[in-house]
């Protein structure tokens, strides 16, 4: 299922297996922002609050809420207003079993919030953007943060308990095709055999509008007449393995990708007990959003699918609201606990 949140009366879950709507019936996001999802939570940003942002796990199924105890402040930008969450992911489902469970949140200043269940407080870990390093991804695996920017990072989240944790820069990452197109990359977990994946995905720019400047973005940032298609998909593993530690060109066999802004994984098919014709192996679904200030609606929303075995993508047929337009899309796996 993809979670979305824009402008409806209820957020709406577009399902894989119906190709229809599902709205949740809560009234904890009808004006909340979902930054993020874990084993069937939804993390979720309460911004009500001005410059302070109240973080908690939400079950939709069975509309089990918890509240992070400590607030996240968020600091102005100058020339865009207070910053905000984009996007956190965590370690684990918040557990009753008292194992630790950490969370990380990537802040539009390119800032990250590091936060252990029931802490006090959160910890802030700043870029060194004089050395033009921004952060621009992350994913938790065990007690490990790994960052995407310039280079791949790594920080001890053991370590944060008294101050920010220290970076250790672990791989270069993959050079782009020669005259590729525009793309987009994601970092995704195989959370049962915690292993690390890279995923670029290409689309066209023969529609390329203009350009806006953006402060937040440090630069400028295109928009599209008409919404970009996916081209093409390249599928990286993190090899720990080999000295240096690298990344290696791989396909997916049985294993299935979802990518989105929010939330991506990596599965075994088998693990999300559907059909092979439903949930096709060595394939990569997407659900992306491009600005599009000429089409209507403002931003294109896009459900699809690119199989590695012979290079086709088919794109969804499931329509949203209209209401409004798809902002924040994610994954995640419905579960009742």
């Amino acid at each position: 299922m993809i979670e979305n949140k824009h402008c409806c009366p209820l957020p709406e879950l577009p399902s894989l297996s119906t190709k229809s709507l599902h709205c949740l019936r809560t009234p904890l996001l009808n004006s909340n922002k979902c930054i993020g999802s874990v084993d069937g939570w939804l993390i979720v940003s309460d911004n009500s609050e001005k410059g302070f942002a109240k973080i908690f796990f939400l079950n939709p199924v069975t509309d089990v809420r918890i509240t992070i105890p400590s607030k996240l402040y968020l600091p102005s930008i100058i020339g865009e207003g207070i910053s905000y969450v984009s996007k956190m992911t965590a370690s684990s489902k918040p557990n009753c079993d008292g194992s630790d469970c950490y969370l990380a949140g990537l802040l539009s200043d390119y800032y990250i919030a590091i936060y252990k269940l029931f802490e006090k407080s959160w910890t802030i870990v700043e870029p060194d953007k004089d050395s033009g390093t921004y952060f621009m991804d992350i994913e938790i695996i065990g007690t490990k943060l790994y960052v995407k920017g310039s280079s791949l990072l790594v920080y001890d989240l053991k370590d944060s308990t008294n101050g920010p944790p220290k970076a250790e820069v672990l791989a270069k990452f993959p050079r782009r095709p020669a005259r590729s197109s525009s793309y987009i990359s994601f970092l995704a977990k195989d959370k049962t055999l915690r292993e690390l994946y890279f995923i670029s995905m290409y689309y066209n720019r023969e529609f390329e509008a203009e350009q806006f400047v953006s402060y937040r973005f440090n630069g400028n940032i295109t928009a599209y007449t008409n919404p970009p298609h996916v081209t093409s998909v390249e599928v990286f593993k993190l090899d720990t393995n080999k000295s240096p530690i690298g990344w290696k060109n791989v396909t997916l066999e049985d294993k299935v990708a979802f990518v989105s802004k929010c939330k991506s994984m990596v599965m075994s098919r088998d693990d999300l007990n559907h059909s092979e014709e439903l949930v096709r192996g060595n394939s990569i679904y997407f659900a992306v959003t491009f600005p599009c200030p000429l089409f209507n609606p403002l931003r294109s929303f896009e459900v699809g699918m690119f199989c590695l075995n012979d290079s086709r993508v088919k794109y969804g047929p499931m329509e949203t609201s209209k209401h409004g337009y798809v902002l924040y899309p994610l994954w995640f796996v419905p579960s009742l606990w």
